[in-house]
């Protein structure tokens, strides 16, 4: 990197899929400047994000790889990723591009939900687990590398699905994170406890994410943590 490049000094990088949007506008709303790299749950579901050592972050593909090379540029360094730049990773789930696939053919997780369906298979834990474990574990080794190489908080995604099999994959792949000693918080869970799944009032216009109010409270909740530091208050 050039000598005199212009330098970003975000306090926090988000790192994940479109659920990058609430965290971003969370952390506007907190006076926290953030650096966003967010592609695709496709490309993560491909595998095609990963680290590099050599540009912290990796994406196959010249259009992804350079948004990588881009925020590069503004912090003035190759490296994206940097020990006094906590990372609030939501990646991991992408629980669209597993969860029907799993249930296509009347697998549910759920016991009463399979009680009540005569058409239904009983999905055991052990099942969701091997099942979670084939699809995401590549993903579950990228949050516990880059743990090791920079403070990292895993944000699970906000609670959009109904009932079954999308909370028990929830479940296993945070029982999977938690297990790799990674930090992790599940904001809605904890926002709205008892609820089921995240109030219409915190839900994007889509429908499948959450909105500016759910970012703001999520982040809102991890600075009264200490788990996010306000700029100035270090």
């Amino acid at each position: 990197m050039a000598e005199g490049a212009p330098a970003f000094r975000p306090d926090v990088l988000i790192l994940g899929d479109s659920h990058a949007v609430a965290l971003q506008a969370g952390c506007a709303a907190h006076g926290i400047v953030p650096a966003v790299l967010s592609f695709s749950g496709n490309l993560w579901h491909q595998g095609q994000i990963g680290l590099s050592p050599r540009t912290g972050i990796r994406a196959r593909g010249r259009v992804w790889q350079g948004r990588v090379t881009d925020l590069g540029r503004a912090l003035g360094r190759d490296n994206v990723l940097s020990a006094e730049l906590p990372v609030l990773a939501c990646f991991g789930f992408h629980l669209g591009r597993i969860v029907p696939a799993f249930g296509y053919n009347g697998h549910q997780a759920d016991r009463d939900l399979f009680l009540a369906d005569p058409e239904a298979q009983f999905a055991s834990s052990g099942l969701v687990q091997a099942y979670a474990a084939s699809m995401r574990r590549g993903h579950l080794r990228m949050l516990a590398q880059l743990a090791r190489r920079v403070p990292t908080l895993a944000v699970v995604p906000p609670a959009i699905y109904p009932p079954g099999n999308y909370p028990a994959f929830v479940e296993t792949l945070k029982e999977g994170i938690r297990a790799l000693g990674v930090p992790l918080i599940d904001p809605s869970a904890e926002l709205f406890p008892g609820a089921a799944g995240l109030p219409g009032a915190f839900r994007s216009d889509d429908g499948v994410h959450g909105n500016a109010d759910y970012g703001a409270a999520a982040i809102g909740m991890m600075i009264a943590r200490g788990l996010i530091v306000r700029p100035g208050r270090a």
